[in-house]
């Protein structure tokens, strides 16, 4: 099965300005998100915050360091009647403590409870954190966000962008997101959620609509190379189709996850991937689309 989204590009759009982060991180783990979808409906979402008046996004809290940096992080979760705890494929969390010793066992953090991880920024690129309990429901739900580890030294001979945009692409199943399943109390036998089968209705990137989203433009100066953070955060596989115009050059990710094609060229992220390019738009008239597929991996 395959479904798509067609996009225009290089329209404008205003960038994301990205800034360093702090060693020392909160997060609030939330199931009250409201998340606007077609024809003015509105669904409800988990995710991650920073305060407890700051409204849930997709994705939630960004977390920002610089190479060799150590982060810490005091997880909050007043997600009731539902375990959180933070996992990233990439890089390896540790979890402490009250008395800031590291746990032999992992645990989930129950509500209102806070529960302590630290990492270590060792290789610069951008990554999906989320949280893996009862998976993929709390992923799908929106408990995800990103984190973005900038190079220490940057290479003076290579090209520095002045602008950098994040798309964070998933898909979004509305039967998943029912009070009589988001408001379900956790078992303490950790049996897990029934679920009906997973038939996503809406495609989004950022949290919005994939189809309102306005493409990309270099805020005046298409000379100017353009950092493209790409990030998964889906179930299905993501692809994403650049017209032959636009020039790609991998910055950070896996290069077996880019394709040259005769007519352009392809990024392919399975669930959790990422991938950061820079894109040139020199060549590249308004009249051009990125398009997006989201497809079925099953």
């Amino acid at each position: 099965m395959r479904n798509w989204n067609k996009i225009g590009a290089f329209c404008f759009l205003l960038s994301s300005t990205f800034l360093f982060s702090q060693n020392e991180r909160l997060i609030i783990g939330r199931t009250t998100g409201k998340l606007a979808i077609g024809n003015n409906q509105e669904i409800r979402t988990f995710g991650f915050t920073n305060s407890l008046s700051g409204q849930v996004t997709l994705p939630g809290l960004s977390i920002e360091a610089v190479e060799g940096e150590n982060v810490n992080i005091d997880f909050w979760n007043i997600s009731q009647g539902n375990p959180v705890s933070l996992f990233c494929k990439e890089i390896d969390f540790i979890q402490r403590d009250k008395e800031d010793k590291v746990m032999k066992k992992e645990e989930a953090i129950h509500h209102m409870e806070h529960g302590f991880y630290s990492f270590q920024a060792q290789k610069a690129g951008t990554y999906l954190y989320y949280s893996p309990e009862n998976y993929p429901f709390n992923l799908q739900a929106g408990m995800f966000g990103v984190i973005i580890i900038r190079a220490k030294d940057q290479d003076s001979s290579a090209l520095q962008p002045l602008q950098e945009l994040l798309w964070c692409s998933s898909e979004l199943d509305a039967k998943w997101h029912t009070d009589a399943i988001m408001g379900t109390e956790y078992d303490s036998s950790n049996k897990p959620i029934v679920l009906p089968k997973y038939k996503p209705e809406y495609f989004l990137i950022n949290g919005k609509m994939a189809t309102a989203n306005k493409g990309l433009q270099s805020l005046g100066d298409k000379n100017e190379p353009l950092l493209l953070r790409l990030v998964n955060s889906g179930l299905y596989l993501h692809e994403i189709v650049f017209p032959s115009p636009v020039k790609l050059q991998l910055r950070y990710g896996n290069e077996a996850s880019v394709t040259a094609l005769p007519d352009g060229c392809k990024i392919q992220l399975r669930s959790g991937e990422s991938i950061e390019v820079l894109v040139f738009l020199e060549n590249v008239d308004e009249k051009e689309h990125i398009i997006y597929h989201f497809t079925d991996p099953f």
